[in-house]
């Protein structure tokens, strides 16, 4: 029988998965505060999607939001809750059925997660159902149009996608573009940016890796 998409995320994942320091992650991704806003959200309800082992939760939390963070991996909950401890909520949730009420936040965060879903259209429709009206999304995905999308075609041949992530698992990955995102969240209108473009930095507004969908719940 064929694994379904969700079930080899949950392999990968719980074989690799991606324990890195605070100081690690934000010297890979130094634009990553800012652009997740992760000061900006004092005594709201944050809910991340995806929280894998929480380096990100952590930080809306101990700037004073009332951070929850859900995933599918086993191995990525049992990380996060040792990492945040009881300053964040972590818990089981797929985000194609999240387990929450409607309006039931602030502000929904995810980075580097929709991409891995063949359902995607059903991750922004729980968006929207679990945001308060006027609450706002910011969703990071991979950008097909990208120096690292031709670095590794170049570098890996027809195999690429299998060396995207941290093994040569092979997780459903998605490649986004402005057009495809505007389409994915409609009706909500959406501001695009990119980042991560090492060693160029300076073109990242046109060549980055990651696609940034921001917004408000239509």
């Amino acid at each position: 029988m064929e694994s379904s998409p969700a079930d080899l995320v949950i392999k990968h994942w719980d074989a690799t998965p991606l324990y890195v320091s605070e100081e690690e992650r934000y010297g890979i991704y130094p634009w990553l505060p800012e652009v997740g806003e992760f000061r900006q959200h004092e005594g709201e309800r944050v809910l991340e999607i995806g929280c894998g082992t929480g380096c990100d939760l952590l930080q809306f939390a101990r700037h004073g939001a009332l951070a929850t963070g859900v995933d599918i991996t086993p191995g990525h909950l049992k990380l996060a809750r040792q990492r945040v401890g009881n300053l964040a909520t972590v818990l089981y949730g797929d985000g194609r059925d999240l387990p929450f009420p409607d309006a039931s936040f602030d502000y929904v965060y995810s980075h580097g997660v929709l991409h891995h879903s063949d359902e995607p259209r059903k991750v922004v429709h729980e968006i929207f159902r679990v945001l308060r009206p006027g609450g706002r999304f910011n969703i990071h995905v991979y950008a097909l149009f990208s120096y690292f999308t031709l670095w590794t075609m170049l570098r890996h041949g027809r195999d690429w996608k299998l060396c995207i992530e941290n093994s040569r698992d092979p997780v459903h990955i998605d490649l986004n573009t402005g057009r495809s995102l505007r389409r994915l969240f409609a009706p909500a209108k959406i501001t695009l940016t990119k980042h991560q473009c090492k060693p160029w930095e300076s073109l990242a507004p046109l060549l980055g890796w990651f696609l940034i969908a921001r917004g408000q719940r239509p």
